[in-house]
């Protein structure tokens, strides 16, 4: 089933946000159905299958040809309109933080199932995002990086740039949880160092290894009361 879903997908040149748009699920969820980590609801094989102009039957042998026959019948409206970028409810610290629970799958998408909401802006905005598709916004708390990016922010983090280089701010775990530090390698070594913009704080110097990066701080955001 789940590879006939990405097969089918893939051969009629659709991407997962095409789907996505069509159907109301979200891309990271479709790659979960695709990977077969998540169950199909029959629902959910209706719409894919409307999304992807095929039968039901023609992606997932899970459930009885009458049950499919009924649900080809299934008033299912157009998708509600989304938000662009999902807003996760995990923080990322800006000094030690909690427990990691964003997990993402081999293609770099952050599966969203901690997500509350989701952020929308105008054309001129979108613009300038290249990877829109897999940014994701989530509250910062902390003052190590202040002024930069002060506590209460929301940062808008980039997932295609796993990289880091050049030196920026990255969200990232080294061991204490999700946080939001500038990132910057030290040449010809297998070093990299963790830097807080707040001069009371210091900088850590660990082996690239020992580092993972979800994405660059592309934006952020925050009320002025």
């Amino acid at each position: 089933m789940a590879n006939q879903i990405r097969k089918t997908r893939k051969g009629k040149d659709i991407t997962l946000e095409q789907v996505s748009e069509e159907t109301g699920i979200s891309t990271s969820y479709l790659s979960r159905i695709e990977a077969g980590t998540r169950g199909l609801s029959l629902e959910n094989a209706v719409k894919i299958a409307r999304a992807l102009g095929v039968e039901p039957e023609e992606i997932t042998d899970e459930f009885e040809l009458e049950d499919l026959e009924r649900a080809k019948g299934m008033p299912i409206g157009p998708a509600k309109k989304r938000g662009d970028i999902p807003n996760f409810t995990i923080h990322a610290g800006m000094g030690p933080g909690g427990a990691l629970s964003v997990l993402a799958n081999d293609s770099g998408e952050v599966y969203s199932d901690f997500s509350d909401g989701f952020w929308s802006f105008p054309d001129a905005v979108k613009a300038g995002w290249r990877n829109m598709s897999k940014i994701y916004a989530m509250p910062v708390t902390g003052d190590s990086m202040e002024p930069t990016l002060p506590g209460g922010s929301f940062a808008f983090i980039d997932t295609s740039h796993v990289m880091p280089s050049p030196e920026d701010i990255y969200a990232l775990d080294y061991g204490d949880g999700l946080m939001i530090k500038r990132v910057k390698l030290v040449p010809r070594t297998d070093k990299i160092l963790i830097i807080s913009d707040n001069e009371r704080y210091g900088q850590d110097e660990l082996l690239r290894e020992e580092v993972r990066v979800y994405g660059r701080v592309v934006a952020w955001f925050q009320w002025r009361g």
